[in-house]
Order: structure tokens, then C-alpha cells, then sequence
């Protein structure tokens, strides 16, 4: 059977040859005419790749043909590259030396030398490339226009298997609400009367649910974890997805980790403390454990009587429970107490399935005429599986009924069987993508362990350092402007599902089924391979090397310190390297010069080697979450350097003094809790390609003050700004021009508590001014302003979701807030200063008995979470002064907190939806 990603990953890599041609081409003296004959032969192959991607299926000649076009597309990527890097290069070093009365800027390289080696090899390049196209010629490949996209014919996906266990975390949670819960009703009501009858006097007991994978185990689960009964039986409740590693020590992990303790660490010898850890949590409490997704039989065979003996000694208390979902009854077996026995889950009726899809074709809309017909026809392929419901529904939203009857035809020539089916539907998903660039976006998905949670933003950054962000078919959009629109598609197709979003809205994260991970493994296994320390012999092996010649996406994770790297030979076209475990890093490792992507986030390094400033292709890395204490000075050799993340790395101290010439930085992912200004890399405003830079603490000395934000128009999501007491006037203020950045989502707007001795309250207050947002902000947090007046660019911003003001004891007056649209959540802390809520909170404007609209002016139309915290002197919060009806105030808030608010004697009585109301006082005061 044909590679079914081939045909798509040699046009990704076609195109993005073609592209670094044209960019190129007049660029160096004497490339001219090569880069132009080896755009026009590339340009030339890109017309019959349409063709061979289709025959491929069938022609074992075509399928050879492809993966030659592929190694040499690779070649000429990689060529171009470099004459890219020596192009960035040559740029920086003469804007490094612009002082100088000779710019010095072949100091690194000879230009000439390195201006024959190249020609040499386009010469060489363009010569391979003619033979292949000639090749075409011979195979009678046809010339089409260029397609978004192409339909493979229907295959029969076979089971793949996995290797290997990477980046352990935890996967399904408990807490996603799925949208399209149907027909299982009854089931949750069963299973929720079973856990909560009277004790049957055991300490412990097991209720399983059991069935095939995509039926909905862990949706049913989640839906009795949340259900009100279970919520007011057990004390506790812990949701843990164990997956392919029934492992006790990493289980008890989990559940202190839900628990909210702390994790002692790992290793047999902690075992114990985990468990005390865990008595103490828990004893005397009945509680309800949840062990998702339990499905390697081996490992849960062995470990089951030692992970059960242990837990059983935290809590004397009787009628705990463990839920356990599973897809064999072999898991049942081993797992089973005594009784009941496992809750067999039976498939969802074909009406059923129809509903499914229904809503993820329509949503609420209407059924158009004639397609309900045909969707009932499609649901019959879906085997009673609510995955394969939700994922034809995701292929068929927005499409019209030629689209509905070409894949009601497809479906009826799928072959039986229990499990081909939902298998022929997820290939078929896949096969339908847009885009040959998205296909290569969603496989190399299958460098992610099963279950793992995958970050949007982190993905979106790692598709882009591959390049496949860079064939774009959407018409000159930014690449993440692009990739937000693939995460887009993959999440409305249901390939990926569980999104997770932030308070504006935002999918911060999400996750693919297990069956839908099979089937990206499946597609994608002749390119990307996870390898543990138990997986394969990785040196000194031939059989690797004819595995691996392929491998461009490598995930090993180290288990001992002085593990065998594999050969650099094996894995000679490796562009994705994820490291984690144990180890360090040598310069010999660093021979993976084509790497675009090195992830070492969670490996226990404590330094890089000085020889990653080779790794000039590289796009993104991650040190994440490891002992680094600084960054080696060749790092800024890396001028193709894209994202940078560099989070939860307490030890890291300084970056490098010519961190400002990676200057193609997009992300620097960092964020430290120190506030001093000396963190911070020197001169961030010449990388004027940033866009994430989640805090920037100011400094007094030029190169890191406020306005090295000025040229940094496009930074989006979050910005804090630390030590603002710094800036000493309005105009100071403007320099940072956060007025011209319109991507910004939330913006943090910190002063440090100083000796105040200017007691000059209108010096603030012109920092302030001059500190206006963008009207696009979603989020502002103001905390230890020690002026006395809120700017009024506050109160206009219309689309405001979240205002917080936090120990600001010099403000004695709330801005305008009322009429604010969109906004949904107000916390008020510390304001020591504020005496009265009056009527400039609402609004003056529009509230007055005057009004002749039959409609009532709502105020506070959205806000649905208010807290007023920590206000000493706050005496009085007033009604509107209108109560004729005309005026309704906060119409669906449901959340109020007042805590320690001594003083407050009056405040409003007519709050129509609220559902949670809290005051109290937590400190010393009149009550």
C-alpha cells in the first residue's frame, strides 16, 4: 500500500523549495541564473505532482519515483537554507558594525568561497532534478493546475502499534463538557446509583465500564464525575488517565497532584512517603478515584494488588470507590474486586449518531432540506460509535449536499468489521484535509505520546519551524494567521478534540482520541519514531539504519545517565529531535545539522553546548522546565531562530549580551519571578519580528527601558510590565506605544511598593495616561498604582472582558464600567482609599428617567463574577438612581464576593441571577 503521506509531504516541500528559490533569486552575484533554472525545473515537477499522488496508489514506479523527488527536494531545501542563513548573517553583521568606518562583514566566511561552494551544489542539484523530470515523462505523468488538495481513494487502516513511552503526563481530564452528550442518559444514572447505594461495609470496592475504543467510556465517566449526587457523597474526588503505563508510583503521583499536594518525587523508596502523603489527604473521607483509560494488560496485571494494597491503607473510612474505563474485559478481570461486575457500554442507535452529527455539522442550526436523509444513511457506517459521528459531523460542517452525497457514496464501499469502520472514517477524515500542508500539520502530530495535551500555540510554533506553515494556499496571511486556521480545521473535524479555553475565549489546548493517535501514528510512521531506552538496541545496528534512513521526527527519551545516542548516520534527515530523561548534551550530539525543531524541555541538562551555534537551520527550542543557569553566547549564531521557550527555569539568570541578533525571533517564551531588570535580554527592541514576550521588566539603563517596546508593534496575548515606579512621566510612558498594538489580549500594569517620598500623585497619573491600551484588549490588570485617578482611555475600552485593580491605595474613584459590553469579571482588591461606589460606576450617560426606548438600558450586561476585597474605608456602594424600570443592572451576574469590607454598610438589592453570594471578614475589624 502506498505511503499515504508521501504525495502531500513531497509537495510541502516542493513548494517551500520553490519559494526560498524565488525569494532568492537576484539576491547574490552569480546565483542568479542557477536559483532561476532550479525554481523553473521545480516549478515544472509541481505540475504532475497531482498526478503521481493519485497513481502512486498503484504504480510501484511512481511511488519510487516520489520518494527520489522527496530526498532531492530535501537537498535543495536544505541549500537554500544555508544561502538564506549567510544572507541573515551578512545582514547582522553589518548592522553590528554600522559605527565603524569599514564594515568588516566577510570576518566569518570567505564570500567567494562560499559563493562557489554553493553554485557547485545547485549545479549539481538542478542536473538530479533534470533527470527526474525527465523521469515523469517516462512514467506519462500528466501537467494539472495546482489543487488545495487531493482525494485519495477509501483504504483499509490497519491496527499500528506504538513504541516506547514519552513525556508522561496526564491526559483526559475531568473536567471538559462535551456538547453532543447523547443516549446515555440511563448509563449515568445506573452508575451513579451503584456508587452511591449504601455501603456494602468494604473499604474499597470497583466498578468498571468497559467497552470498544470510541464508544464514549470517558465521556460517561466524566459525566458521573460531575453529576450533583456523586459530587455531595464522596469527600473526594480523582481523576487520573492511566493509559499505556499502569505504574504505581506514577499513579500515586497523580493523585496528589489532583489532590493539590505536593509530589516527593519518584522512585521506589518514595513510594511510601507518597502514600502517607496521601493518608493524610484522605483518611476518614470516603473519596472517588477514576482511572481513565486503563488498556495495557501486562503492566495492570503486575501492578494492580500492590497499587490497590497501598491505597487501601489511606483511608479507613468505608465505601470508597474506583471507577476504572477499559476496553478490554481482560482489564475487568484483573481489576475486579469482588463485585459488580463490569458495566458493559452497548453502541448509541443509528437516530442517535444522527443527533451527534447533526450538531457538529449544524450546530443549532436547521437540517436544509434532503440532507437528513442522506445523513442518516452516513450514520449507518458509524458502528453506534460516537467518535465516528462527531468526526463526520466535523467533516461535513459548512459543506453542501454534493459533498453529503459523494461521502454517503464513498462510505458504502468500507469494508465490515468491528473495528474497520471508525478506522476507514478517521483515514478517510484525514485524506479529506484541505490542504497537502495540513496534512503534514496534523501528522507530525505523531510525535506527541498518546493522550497528550497539546498546546496551541506551542503546535502552531512547531508546524511553522518545520516550514509547513509556509506553503500557504490562504492567500498572503501571516504564518500564524495560518496556523490558527489549520488548528481551526483539525478542531471542527473533531481530529482534535477536548479544547480548553481562557477567559476571552481563546483554545489554549486540546487533545486527539486514542483511535484517532493510531491512525496519525499509522500515516506517519515511515517519518516520525518515539524510542525509549527499553524500545531498541539504538547503536551498532544495520536493521536501525534501514528503519530509520527516513526518520525526519525523533522522540527518544533517556532513562539512565550515559545512554547510547543513536548513530548520526541512522538518522541523517532527522529536522525534529525531542530529548527528555537523563543526560547531557556534547558537542557530538550537536551533529544533527539539519535540525529545525530541539525540544529538551523536562530533560535534566544543566548547560547547552557551545556547538548548538551550528544548527543553522534551527527554528524553535525549548529548554524548558530544566536546570539551565544561562545560555551559551553561540546561541546567537542561530539567526533563524523563530521561538525561543525558555519557561519554568528558576536557575536561569542572564541571556546572552547579543541575544538582539536573533533577529528573526517570533516567540520568547520566558517568564521568571524576578523583577529586576537585569533578566531581561539587552536591546529586545531590535527584534521587531517579536510577538510573544510574556513580561518585560524595566530597567533604568538604555537598552531596557520602557521604550524598547516601541518598534515591537506586533506582540499579542499577554504582556506584563514590571517595575512602572521607573518611569517617571507621560511622555516616557507613550514611548512604549502599547496604543499601537492590537494584538495584545491582556495587559498587566505593575509599580513596585517603594518609599514614596515624591508623594507626587500626579506624576502617576500622567504614567498612566500615557500608558493607553489598544481598544482591541481584552484583559487589564492594574496592581499598586499609587496614583489617585484611573485614566479615562480605561473606561473606553468596549471590549474589555476581565478588569482587576489590585492594591491600588491612592484611588479614590472607580472608572466608568457600566456600559463596557463584553465584560464578565471585576475584582476590586486593596482600594484603602475608596469611600463610595457611586453613580460614575455605572455611568452617568443613558441612565435617567428621561428614557423613551421601550427597551431597558442594561448595565453591566455581561459582568457574571464581581469581588470587592481588602477595602477598609468603603462605607457605601449606591443603587442607580432610576428604578422605574427603564434601567436593569447587572442581569446576569451569579458570582459576588465581599470579604473584608468592614465599613460597608449599604450596597444594592436587586441582583436578578444571582446564585453565589459570599461576605466575610477574615481580619480584625467592626463587623
Amino acid at each position: 500500500m502506498a505511503d499515504a503521506l508521501l504525495g502531500s509531504a513531497v509537495r510541502v516541500l516542493v513548494e517551500k523549495a520553490i519559494n526560498l528559490a524565488s525569494e532568492q533569486i537576484g539576491l547574490f552575484v552569480g546565483f542568479k541564473k542557477d536559483l532561476e533554472k532550479l525554481k523553473d525545473t521545480l516549478t515544472g515537477i509541481q505540475a504532475v505532482l497531482h498526478d503521481a499522488e493519485k497513481k502512486q496508489v498503484t504504480k510501484d514506479s511512481v511511488k519510487l519515483w516520489l520518494e527520489k523527488l522527496q530526498r532531492m527536494a530535501f537537498d535543495a531545501e536544505n541549500l537554500l537554507d544555508d544561502i538564506n542563513y549567510e544572507m541573515i548573517r551578512r545582514k547582522v553583521e553589518i548592522r553590528n558594525q554600522m559605527k565603524r568606518k569599514v564594515c568588516f562583514f566577510f570576518s566569518v566566511s570567505n564570500p567567494i568561497a562560499f559563493r562557489c561552494k554553493m553554485v557547485n551544489k545547485i549545479q549539481k542539484i538542478n542536473m538530479d532534478l533534470k533527470i527526474i523530470n525527465e523521469e515523469a515523462s517516462e512514467l506519462s505523468l500528466e501537467r494539472h493546475e495546482q489543487h488545495g488538495g487531493a482525494e485519495a481513494s477509501p483504504r483499509v487502516l490497519s491496527s499500528p502499534s506504538g513504541v516506547g513511552g514519552l513525556m508522561k503526563n496526564r491526559k483526559t481530564t475531568s473536567l471538559f463538557v462535551d456538547q453532543t452528550f447523547v443516549g446515555r442518559d440511563g448509563d449515568v444514572l445506573e452508575i451513579v446509583g451503584r456508587l452511591t447505594a449504601p455501603s456494602n461495609n468494604e473499604n474499597i470496592s470497583v466498578q468498571s465500564i468497559v467497552g470498544m475504543g470510541g464508544i464514549g467510556k470517558t465521556t460517561l465517566a466524566r459525566k458521573v464525575f460531575n453529576d450533583p449526587k456523586i459530587v455531595n457523597h464522596f469527600a473526594n474526588r480523582i481523576w487520573v488517565c492511566v493509559s499505556d503505563d499502569f505504574n504505581v508510583d506514577r499513579l500515586f503521583d497523580f493523585m496528589l497532584e489532583s489532590l493539590g499536594g505536593q509530589k516527593p518525587g519518584g522512585g521506589v523508596r518514595q513510594l511510601e512517603a507518597k502514600v502517607q502523603d496521601l493518608k493524610k489527604l484522605l483518611d476518614g473521607k470516603k473519596f472517588l478515584l477514576v482511572l481513565d483509560d486503563v488498556w495495557d494488560k501486562e503492566s495492570t496485571r503486575w501492578n494492580w494488588n500492590e497499587f490497590l494494597g497501598s491505597l487501601k491503607g489511606t483511608s479507613q473510612a468505608m465505601g470508597s470507590w474506583i471507577l476504572v474505563t477499559a476496553r478490554e474485559q481482560q482489564v475487568v478481570d484483573i481489576t475486579r474486586i469482588s463485585s459488580p461486575q463490569g458495566y458493559s457500554l452497548k453502541q448509541l442507535s443509528d437516530y442517535q449518531c444522527w443527533r451527534i452529527l447533526k450538531e457538529n455539522a449544524f450546530g443549532a442550526g436547521e437540517v436544509p432540506d434532503g440532507l437528513q436523509d442522506i445523513g442518516l444513511k452516513i450514520v449507518q457506517r458509524c458502528g453506534g460509535l460516537p467518535l465516528a459521528a462527531s468526526v463526520l459531523g466535523g467533516m461535513l460542517h459548512n459543506k453542501g449536499p454534493n459533498e453529503w452525497q459523494k461521502l454517503e457514496s464513498r462510505l458504502q464501499i468500507l469494508g465490515g468489521g468491528e473495528n474497520s469502520n471508525i478506522n476507514e472514517i478517521l483515514k478517510l477524515s484525514f485524506d479529506h484535509l484541505p490542504h497537502p500542508s495540513l496534512k503534514k500539520c496534523f501528522a507530525y502530530c505523531s510525535i506527541f505520546p498518546k493522550d497528550f495535551q497539546m498546546e496551541r500555540n506551542q503546535l502552531i510554533q512547531l508546524w511553522a519551524a518545520e516550514g509547513f506553515l509556509h506553503s500557504n494556499p490562504i492567500d498572503d496571511m501571516y504564518m500564524k494567521e495560518v496556523g490558527n486556521r489549520y488548528f481551526t480545521i483539525l478542531l471542527d473535524s473533531n481530529l482534535f478534540q477536548e479544547a480548553q479555553k481562557d477567559d476571552y475565549g481563546n483554545v489554549l489546548n486540546c487533545k486527539m482520541h486514542d483511535l484517532v493517535h493510531d491512525m496519525v501514528q499509522f500515516i506517519s510512521n515511515s517519518k516520525t519514531l518515539r524510542l525509549a531506552e527499553s524500545g531498541l538496541k539504538l547503536t551498532g545496528s544495520s536493521s536501525i539504519d534501514m528503519e530509520t534512513s527516513s526518520i525526519q521526527y525523533l522522540a527518544l527519551e533517556r532513562n539512565r545517565e550515559g545512554m547510547p545516542f543513536p548513530s548520526i548516520e541512522s538518522f541523517k534527515c532527522i529536522t525534529t529531535l525531542f530529548l527528555q530523561g537523563n543526560g547531557s548534551l556534547n558537542d557530538r550530539e550537536m551533529s544533527f545539522f539539519m535540525l529545525r525543531v530541539l525540544n529538551l524541555s523536562a530533560l535534566s541538562v544543566k548547560e547547552l553546548p557551545k556547538s548548538i551555534g551550528k544548527l543553522t537551520h534551527m527554528r524553535y527550542l525549548d529548554s524548558s522546565r530544566t536546570s539551565i543557569k544561562t545560555l551559551p553566547e553561540s546561541l546567537c549564531q542561530l539567526y533563524n531562530l523563530q521561538t525561543l521557550r525558555v519557561k519554568y527555569c528558576d536557575s536561569l539568570t542572564r541571556f546572552p549580551k547579543n541575544f538582539k541578533n536573533l533577529v528573526n525571533l517570533r516567540h520568547f517564551d520566558f517568564f521568571s519571578k524576578d523583577k529586576s531588570s537585569d533578566i531581561m535580554p539587552f536591546e529586545i527592541g531590535q527584534l521587531q519580528f517579536l510577538q510573544t514576550l510574556p513580561f518585560f521588566s524595566i530597567g533604568e539603563e538604555r537598552g531596557r527601558q520602557i521604550g524598547e517596546l516601541r518598534t515591537l508593534e506586533n506582540l499579542s496575548g499577554q504582556l506584563e510590565l514590571r517595575n512602572l515606579e521607573l518611569v517617571k512621566s507621560k511622555e516616557e510612558a507613550e514611548s512604549a506605544n502599547l496604543i499601537g498594538k492590537p494584538n495584545i489580549n491582556e495587559l498587566r500594569l505593575l509599580w513596585n511598593e517603594i518609599d514614596n517620598s515624591r508623594n507626587n500623585d500626579s506624576e502617576y497619573n500622567q504614567v498612566l495616561e500615557g500608558l493607553q491600551a489598544h481598544q482591541n484588549l481584552k484583559g487589564l490588570i492594574i496592581e499598586r498604582f499609587f496614583g489617585t485617578q484611573l485614566s479615562t482611555w480605561i473606561g473606553e475600552l468596549r471590549r474589555l472582558v476581565k478588569f482587576e485593580l489590585r492594591n491600588c491605595r491612592n484611588c479614590e474613584e472607580l472608572p466608568t464600567l457600566g456600559s463596557m459590553p463584553f465584560l464578565r469579571f471585576l475584582h476590586l482588591k486593596g482600594l484603602d482609599s475608596l469611600t463610595s461606589i457611586g453613580p460614575s460606576f455605572y455611568g452617568r450617560s443613558g441612565v435617567h428617567s428621561g428614557r423613551t426606548s421601550q427597551i431597558p438600558l442594561k448595565l453591566f450586561p455581561e459582568l457574571e463574577r464581581l469581588i470587592l476585597e481588602k477595602m477598609p474605608n468603603l462605607s457605601e456602594w449606591m443603587e442607580t438612581p432610576v428604578h422605574d424600570g427603564t434601567v436593569v443592572v447587572f442581569p446576569v451576574l451569579h458570582v459576588m464576593r465581599i470579604i473584608d469590607c468592614p465599613q460597608l454598610a449599604t450596597f444594592p438589592s436587586h441582583f436578578p441571577r444571582l446564585k453565589e453570594l459570599e461576605i466575610k471578614q477574615t481580619q480584625n475589624g467592626p463587623a
